[in-house]
């Protein structure tokens, strides 16, 4: 069996990610900065699965602390086989000028900063034992080609992050270490809902139709996720839970055949 680390998990995808590898009998690592989290978060996972799930506190902007999860990972399990750098934040509602300078330095910081540093300890160590995967999460309107409205600063961070996988795969042929990014499409996390919070009644009724579209539930989606991961053996890829041509079925079912999606009833809203 494997042996995981994903930042970033005790809440949403990195979550949905870590149930499923521990579902499947693999051993995780999951970590937040939230020491209670973590200990809730491995007691009911350990209940649930034929993995091992450990967890340690982590701020991802501290490269240190992210060295001491490997060296837990390395320790309790001999060796990392896949680290997925998932923690991140984002906040959107708002056009770049009117975004708060404390949400601009957090989803920085969180996604871009803490990405290099995860992605460094990553290939350090898979280095020195001469195989491993690295995974990084990319989301929003990362490649420029639509621009989701109020998202700017989050999706030039996860621009970053496309930019900086790109130079890892450059950077690390020949040696045994597989680099790809991952696009999970767009969940209903605690975090979605807290944004969606935000939203005034008017708000929420003009754009829930479109969200009923796009978004999907995490435990929906990362198992597919996982199962991509684990079959994968090629730097460069990315793995897209909602590519274009998925996109466009969504909306051909929604607006031509009539076929309606309803994900938010289970959340009152």
């Amino acid at each position: 069996m494997a042996s995981v680390v994903i930042t970033g998990s005790t809440k949403g995808v990195g979550r949905g990610l870590a149930n499923e590898f521990a579902r499947l009998g693999h051993n995780v690592v999951i970590s937040s900065r939230n020491e209670e989290d973590i200990v809730s978060a491995t007691e009911v996972m350990n209940a649930n699965s034929d993995g091992t799930i450990i967890g340690q506190v982590c701020d991802i902007s501290n490269k240190r602390e992210l060295e001491a999860l490997w060296d837990l990972a390395k320790n309790e399990f001999g060796k990392v086989d896949y680290w997925i750098n998932n923690a991140g934040y984002a906040s959107g509602q708002n056009p770049v000028h009117k975004i708060p300078e404390s949400l601009v330095q957090s989803m920085i910081t969180t996604n871009s900063l803490g990405t290099v540093f995860g992605s460094q300890v990553a290939i350090r160590g898979f280095r020195e034992q001469g195989s491993g995967s690295l995974y990084n999460m990319l989301g929003g309107s990362f490649d420029g080609k639509f621009l989701t409205p109020g998202m700017g600063v989050y999706s030039s961070t996860k621009a970053s992050i496309n930019i900086l996988t790109k130079y890892l795969v450059e950077e690390n042929k020949n040696t045994g270490i597989t680099i790809a990014s991952i696009s999970p499409g767009v969940l209903i996390t605690e975090n979605w809902l807290n944004e969606q919070k935000r939203l005034s009644h008017d708000e929420w009724e003009r754009d829930k139709p479109m969200a009923n579209i796009i978004c999907d539930h995490v435990e929906t989606v990362t198992p597919w996720l996982v199962s991509e991961i684990l079959k994968n053996d090629k730097s460069g890829i990315r793995i897209a839970w909602m590519p274009l041509q998925k996109i466009l079925l969504r909306f051909f079912k929604a607006k031509v055949l009539r076929q309606k999606r309803d994900l938010f009833s289970r959340y009152g809203i």
